[in-house]
């Protein structure tokens, strides 16, 4: 029997960085941000990865004190997905990663979800103005354990901070 595991999903939850005092003038730093409300994976066959639709990740209209970059980075809220049915084996955090996507005034770093740290996506030079992706792809791995299809779901928590 091949188990079907449908609607797999991420959702993300903004966290927007924190605004600092400017260099003058008390200004704070800030953006404008997009991000996925969802990431889905339809997994067919639980021996093989699968891999999501392309997400798009924008800032826009940035404002950090002279000279200083941004920094987009992601953690996950648990470190498992919340299974279908209390008790059965699911994915955990870090069977989530993504592609080193390409940016607009940006750099993509390939990374792996974790439920202890921020993982970097991508990062900007100095004093960006906006950045932006199309094709940052996240894609859940392979677990041969699963035994129960449905719904397993996972928040994650987006950083935009400057550094």
């Amino acid at each position: 029997m091949k188990w079907r595991i449908v609607g797999a999903t991420i959702t993300v939850a903004l966290v927007f960085f924190s605004a600092q005092p400017g260099a003058a003038g008390g200004m704070g730093e800030s953006a404008n941000v997009t991000v996925p409300a969802a990431v889905s994976f339809f997994v067919y066959d639980i021996a093989i990865s699968t891999s999501s639709s392309n997400q798009s990740v924008s800032a826009t209209d940035i404002s950090t004190r002279m000279g200083r970059a941004l920094r987009i980075s992601l953690r996950a809220n648990a470190e498992n997905f919340t299974p279908p049915v209390a008790a059965v084996t699911t994915w955990s955090a870090s069977n989530i990663s993504w592609n080193a996507a390409t940016w607009d005034n940006g750099t993509g770093v390939a990374g792996t979800l974790s439920s202890t740290a921020y993982a970097e996506v991508a990062h900007t030079g100095g004093s960006p103005s906006s950045t932006s992706t199309t094709n940052l792809v996240f894609t859940l791995a392979a677990k041969s354990t699963i035994s129960r299809a449905g719904e397993h779901s996972l928040s994650a928590t987006w950083k935009f901070e400057s550094f």
